[in-house]
């Protein structure tokens, strides 16, 4: 199953080409940019390479307090090679994850394999893999469940514990909005257990066991996310519920992207009808096989309290899906923690889960009695009609040549594609007949069995949807060996360059090394500071500042500067205006200097002088922190948040010396517990497996 995943995903797995958007753009160099402070002996406190500073460590999206991050980091810098590795991992880990749930479940193998590749390669992670933080949510979401599952079928602590060590992965991995939802699954999971066994005091006992285990082990692995959450949570506007507009409710996954359970080809067209809905996140698609023996089961087990209870799972999160479609997702808006994140069409993740889940119950039942089957039969017949119905639909709709530039476009590698909708189901059409007349001709030449005719089937179906959405999707057409070029030149220090000169020469077009695919956030991977980048975490204040043209003011200056002139109403965009809640009545300009301005890691300093009688006030250019602190001569001197989001303080009068601005949070012991913690298990659990396999030998 692993192998014809990653045969699947060969242009990744063999390095020839390169992950896209977001993931080179977001998730790429910020884990590039935690990586190089720590191989440089430093924590990563603070990014002052992206918008005039934040707190890199607090960024939920940024993989600091990901092990899996953490793995990759042992081997040298975070580069492409470690994210195409890393994304690679959220591919194996949901097909794999998948597996488990359907054999822990259903006890049967074959059906566990064919269903856990059709998740590892479905629309959730072929279409959405620009987005890994997306992929980890859906990755960790089966290996959740299954811990849940066995915890709730034994009570034992074992159990707990796991779910408690896959909650922490699962947090520190992937978007919030995952682990919102999958709280909220906990979390009805045992309003049902303490519900179903109510009369049973041992059992209520063994239930609230079990739940606090989970919680210490997944808070105790989590000490430093939530900390380091904490401390960031003041300054971050994204915690307040988003306001109900066209933002928050940005791509639904509207009835028509339904075409993709079908044809999946079909979503990646330039059809109009798809313009609500981002490229990457109209893919529904579970594969051919996933779908039949998805209507197989539901048609075979429609009576089955747990198929019934599924399908209800998978209308209710469809329709959630739709976002503002309908009146469902207002009001879930209500809900603590929605409102906060937006992409309405992640939560076809759970309905796409469970039809997997329902397909399990036919493909088990047809393994085990196929050859009395003749309800599946009709089934596949019922889909051939209907793929050849809309395949002859499609071609009167559309030209010889429209498909002839399809094909071109396929052959060569095109992003976008500006064939309308009729062309790209003709093609996906065309490829599902062939490979059914390939796998019926290799079936009968070669006799093979069920499962591996099965299993080839999602294989080659999976594998031909996979290739077709590579170009759109998956990756860039640039060759993996120019950005390890790209990572070897790059400089080891912080750049020291034209410190002196105003923030608004920092805008990354300042001759920064730059090649293909990444176009944001070059100054990170270059070490130099910057006014600009792209990040969703941001701090509120800059928000604000951008909003009411302070930032424009600011960036007038350089990264250190003595205050001029109190900013009035009418004033016009210049150097040294200074404003806030503090004294700036004799501000001398003319008797300050700085000199030596050096950007440290997670510090500032500069020799500064003040000859004036009067403390005069020295600006940092980087948004404010409680958390940074100010020395000058040795001593320590009061930060005050000034000009609506940066920091100032007061140089005294009549002196020269060093100032120092750094940065430090408490939160690296917590760090050192988690770790600890994370190591102590591992090292527990080789000693479980090890002992258990003694045991067995001695049997």
């Amino acid at each position: 199953m692993i192998a014809a995943l990653l045969v699947c995903l060969w242009p990744l797995s063999l390095l020839v080409v390169v992950p896209k958007w977001d993931n080179v753009n977001a998730y790429l160099p910020y884990r590039y940019f935690i990586s190089d402070y720590l191989w440089n002996g430093h924590f990563p406190f603070w990014n002052s390479f992206q918008n005039m500073g934040y707190p890199a460590y607090a960024d939920p999206q940024s993989g600091m307090w990901s092990p899996i991050t953490w793995l990759l980091m042992l081997f040298g810098k975070y580069t492409m090679k470690s994210l195409i590795i890393e994304l690679l991992s959220y591919f194996v880990l949901a097909a794999l994850g998948m597996y488990h749930f359907i054999n822990t479940t259903f006890r049967h193998e074959k059906t566990a394999a064919v269903i856990g590749l059709c998740y590892g390669l479905s629309g959730l992670m072929v279409g959405t893999s620009q987005m890994m933080v997306f992929l980890a949510g859906v990755a960790w979401l089966p290996w959740c469940l299954t811990a849940l599952y066995r915890f709730s079928k034994s009570f034992h602590l074992k159990h707990a514990l796991f779910s408690g060590v896959l909650i922490a992965l699962h947090t520190s991995t992937a978007s919030p909005a995952y682990t919102i939802v999958l709280a909220y699954f906990y979390f009805f999971a045992f309003f049902y257990l303490f519900w179903k066994h109510k009369a049973s005091k041992q059992a209520l006992i063994s239930l609230i066991r079990g739940g606090s285990v989970m919680l210490f082990s997944s808070v105790l692995l989590l000490l430093p996310y939530i900390y380091s959450f904490v401390e960031f949570a003041p300054y971050f506007s994204r915690l307040t519920k988003l306001p109900y507009n066209d933002y928050l409710l940005a791509d639904p996954f509207t009835i028509i992207n339904y075409i993709s359970f079908l044809f999946p080809y079909g979503v990646i067209s330039n059809s109009e009808m798809f313009q609500h809905t981002d490229l990457s996140l109209r893919n529904g698609y579970i594969g051919l096989v996933g779908l039949l023996f998805f209507v197989y089961g539901c048609l075979r087990f429609y009576k089955n309290k747990k198929v019934l209870y599924l399908l209800v799972a998978v209308v209710f999160f469809l329709i959630v899906a739709m976002g503002n479609q309908t009146i469902i997702y207002q009001w879930l808006y209500h809900l603590p923690g929605f409102g906060v994140f937006r992409h309405p069409s992640f939560f076809r993740t759970y309905s796409l889960f469970a039809m997997l889940v329902i397909a399990a119950f036919g493909l088990k039942s047809f393994f085990v009695h196929y050859q009395k089957d003749t309800l599946l039969k009709k089934i596949t017949i019922g889909f051939v009609a209907i793929i050849v119905l809309g395949g002859g639909v499609a071609l009167t709709k559309t030209s010889a040549n429209e498909i002839s530039t399809n094909i071109s476009n396929l052959v060569g590698l095109t992003e976008f594609s500006t064939n309308f909708l009729a062309t790209h189901v003709v093609i996906n059409v065309a490829v599902l007949l062939l490979i059914g007349v390939v796998v019926f001709l290799i079936k009968k030449s070669l006799k093979l069995s069920v499962f591996t005719t099965l299993f080839m089937l999602a294989f080659l179906d999976l594998g031909m949807q996979t290739q077709l959405t590579f170009p759109s999707t998956i990756s860039y057409p640039y060759p993996y060996a120019s950005f390890k070029t790209y990572f070897d030149e790059l400089p080891n220090e912080i750049s020291q360059k034209d410190n002196h000169k105003p923030l608004k020469y920092f805008d990354e077009h300042q001759g920064l090394s730059y090649t293909q695919g990444i176009w944001k956030n070059m100054s990170t991977f270059n070490k130099t500071i910057s006014y600009v980048g792209y990040n969703p975490f941001q701090m509120n204040n800059f928000e604000k500042a951008v909003a009411s043209k302070a930032l424009a003011i600011n960036i007038e200056n350089p990264i250190l500067f003595f205050g001029e002139k109190v900013k009035q109403p009418n004033d016009t965009i210049r150097q040294g205006l200074i404003w806030g809640e503090a004294d700036f009545s004799n501000l001398q300009k003319d008797n300050t200097s700085i000199e030596r301005i050096t950007v440290g890691y997670n510090s500032f300093l500069a020799t500064v002088e003040n000859k004036a009688n009067s403390s005069q006030w020295l600006l940092l250019n980087q948004n404010y922190h409680h958390l940074w602190e100010a020395y000058y001569q040795g001593e320590k001197l009061k930060i005050f948040p000034l000009n609506e989001h940066i920091m100032g303080v007061e140089i005294p009068a009549q002196s020269s010396g060093e100032v120092r601005f750094s940065y430090y949070s408490k939160v690296v012991y917590f760090a050192w517990i988690s770790v600890m913690a994370y190591i102590l298990l591992v090292l527990a659990t080789f000693y479980f497996f090890v002992k258990r396999k003694k045991k067995a030998i001695i049997k």
